[in-house]
């Protein structure tokens, strides 16, 4: 049986990365890898991985060219072609006629050559060294441009202005013909490096475990996990005063490794050899709903995870940076589904001091354990300095909880020592006693956190960015809705606001079987939804799931109503769906998902 090819991928931005993952599974004879990472990032974690018996890469633009000066294998490159930046345009055309490209070379070419063709009147302004990204942007954004259509990297920028943008990405047609591309040249690399696999192949059977490093620190060989081998190599490039023999202590997913290094030279090089072995059982980290973000974690989910976080108003933002002169406590008020996690990220990246770590905490799991380990004088969060400390779903903490919190900021004068940040949910309140006493006791700052019904004015752009964002994820390529049921969308108030605004277009957008979404879909999206918050508003107070589920979603609410009527109709899917006002294929998925 032939083996099969290895691609790695490094994909400058999350969304290529889904593309490719998608693209990879159309092909029986490769195994793909894929990593997120951009220009000198990416460049590294090429380095470090490529001779892990990758046969070639799949990148694009700057972050491939980086790559071809380290590795020693193929690197492709995925373009961009006439089709993705024609959609591009389309999609962005359904908002609004004020709208600029902007992007490096390898975008604005193809741009000028489309817009000559078909006579658009956009304006194209083309990146090089030579030109301040950033200046750019600003300049737009005087000249009032709505919109910006731009690569991942402007579009990062582009996101801590404020500015709306739509992300221009490499189509499905030319991924896969990315892939193609890397199949064809491994293929022929293959047979050279077959007795090379064999022998690492063999190694890997022995029961030691082992990771060997280069003069740069950079991982040669490894028989553990290609995360363990890389963790361990950036720890051993700390220690500059490393002799022929070495031990050390090295802690990696809760887990702490003992580490036997010898230096080994062969001919003019040399090579690190280091033996791992679990030296003690788990540490505590991460445990009881707690969890720790360094400051560049935080950043980087900030600009590529977090879809809410570009949805935050202006004036919340101006408020924030205002706050952060004067408060050490801010509470950030809100429904379910505005973004108060987003306002809270922003709140820790805004400040200068206390920004070591961002220690996420739970109230929900809040119980005489987690107490334990807050308070615990080796390592607990509440005895830390130079944190932040991120009270997530405060309200449901018992009066009593509250106040002991309360007395525990305030005794170990932890403002002092650290910020703190509270999410506030009201939706989930039946009084607000705890609110005001954190407000008053701990002279917190309040920020609203306002619900789509109070931003109608926003919720065309809002679903037009999401909309863009949804066709990335689901790989497809809807370009907008109907007039009229772009009407009767913007019409429904979205009480979950963000989460369930979010949810819906993706319902919309992977049943949608044409480029528009047509008005009796969303007609019959919203009759579900008006009897989901019916069901809610009359019931949900005291309706539990017959399936236990930690956390439940709206998705899990909605499938345990499906079940409830379909009880009733006595296993009739056709009823059933008729009186829910759900279409059959719908019905059906909900009944399908595990």
């Amino acid at each position: 049986m032939t083996a099969k090819i290895k691609i790695l991928g490094i994909a400058p931005y999350e969304e290529l990365n889904n593309s490719m993952s998608a693209v990879s599974k159309q092909f029986t004879e490769i195994d793909s890898d894929i990593y997120t990472a951009d220009l000198k990032e990416g460049q590294k974690i090429a380095a470090e991985l490529y001779t892990n018996d990758y046969d070639a890469i799949i990148s694009r633009g700057g972050t491939a060219d980086l790559i071809r000066h380290v590795v020693s294998i193929p690197v492709i490159d995925v373009s961009i072609s006439i089709y993705d930046i024609l959609g591009t345009i389309r999609l962005a055309k359904n908002y609004t006629d004020n709208f600029a490209i902007v992007g490096y070379a390898s975008i604005t070419e193809t741009a000028h050559l489309l817009c000559d063709i078909l006579g658009y009147n956009i304006k194209i302004i083309t990146l090089d060294e030579t030109i301040d990204a950033s200046l750019t942007l600003d300049i737009l954004a005087e000249e009032h441009y709505e919109m910006i259509l731009c690569d991942a990297i402007t579009n990062r920028l582009a996101l801590t202005k404020a500015i709306n943008t739509i992300l221009i990405t490499s189509g499905f047609e030319s991924v896969k013909h990315a892939y193609q591309e890397a199949l064809t040249i491994a293929k022929q690399l293959k047979r050279v490096t077959h007795e090379k696999a064999v022998l690492e192949e063999s190694i890997k059977q022995q029961k030691q475990a082992f990771v060997i490093v280069d003069e740069e620190f950079q991982v040669y060989f490894a028989n553990v996990s290609n995360e363990l081998a890389r963790s361990v190599a950036k720890f051993l490039r700390t220690k500059k005063d490393m002799t022929d023999e070495n031990q050390y202590y090295h802690t990696f997913k809760n887990k702490v490794y003992m580490l036997n290094v010898k230096k080994v030279s062969i001919e003019d090089q040399s090579y690190f050899s280091c033996h791992l072995k679990i030296s003690t059982p788990p540490i505590i980290n991460n445990r009881f709903g707690i969890f720790y973000q360094k400051r560049s974690e935080v950043a980087e989910i900030f600009t590529t995870k977090l879809l809410f976080a570009q949805f935050i108003q202006e004036e919340t933002k101006r408020e924030l940076r205002r706050t952060n002169h004067f408060y050490t406590s801010i509470i950030i008020v809100g429904e379910t589904g505005t973004a108060k996690s987003s306002i809270a990220y922003q709140a820790f990246l805004n400040q200068e001091r206390h920004n070591n770590q961002l220690i996420s905490i739970d109230a929900k799991l809040m119980n005489d354990k987690m107490w334990k380990f807050l308070v615990n004088p080796t390592n607990g969060p509440l005895v830390d300095e130079n944190n932040t400390l991120l009270f997530q779903n405060i309200e449901q903490l018992s009066v009593r909880d509250a106040e002991q919190l309360i007395t525990i900021v305030k005794n170990t004068k932890l403002l002092q020592r650290n910020h703190v940040l509270f999410t506030y949910n009201t939706n989930n309140v039946s009084e607000e006693k705890i609110y005001h006493r954190l407000l008053f006791e701990l002279n917190c700052a309040s920020i609203y956190a306002p619900p789509i019904k109070e931003r109608k004015h926003e919720l065309s752009v809002i679903t037009t960015l999401m909309l863009n964002k949804m066709n990335i994820e689901c790989n497809k390529e809807v370009l907008g809705f109907d007039p009229n049921a772009l009407k009767e969308f913007l019409a429904y108030d979205w009480p979950g606001n963000f989460n369930q605004l979010q949810s819906a277009i993706k319902e919309l957008v992977i049943n949608s079987t044409t480029h528009y979404i047509s008005e009796h879909q969303v007609i019959q999206l919203l009759k579900k939804e008006h009897l989901l918050q019916h069901f809610s508003d009359t019931h949900l107070g005291s309706f539990t799931l017959k399936t236990k589920v930690e956390n439940p979603t709206l998705f899990d609410y909605s499938k345990e109503i499906i079940l409830n009527v379909l009880d009733q109709n006595n296993g009739n899917q056709t009823k059933t769906a008729e009186q829910l006002g759900i279409s059959r294929t719908t019905l059906w998925r909900y009944l399908k998902a595990d």
